[in-house]
């Protein structure tokens, strides 16, 4: 028996997983199948003659390419709209109304 683990970027919802499960059980020789939406990988343990390209190909027909998940950048970049987007820390402060209708002494 052989395994192998491939990474699905498009498989982010359960949805997906139960998809990306069902094309792969479809194939003969398939045994068992792991597969994480919010790792966006699959791991598929398969007898020998299930070849990882037939994998992929099934996953790329059904809709799901195979690949590296796209790297985001760390902090997002303030060019742009700046009303979409503020690039300066935010602070919130308390309303001193709820502030005296917290803890034991509830007024409502």
């Amino acid at each position: 028996m052989a395994t192998t683990t491939l990474v699905v970027p498009s498989m982010y919802a359960d949805h997906h997983v139960t998809a990306v499960r069902g094309t792969l059980s479809a194939m003969s020789g398939v045994q068992d199948i792991q597969a994480s939406g919010a790792f966006k990988e699959v791991t598929v343990k398969h007898t020998k003659d299930v070849k990882k390209k037939a994998l992929v190909d099934a996953l790329e027909k059904a809709g799901y390419p195979v690949g590296e998940e796209e790297k985001v950048d760390e902090e997002p970049s303030c060019s742009g709209d700046p009303s979409w987007y503020e690039c300066a820390p935010r602070s919130i402060t308390t309303d001193p109304a709820d502030l005296e209708m917290s803890g034991d002494f509830r007024k409502y």
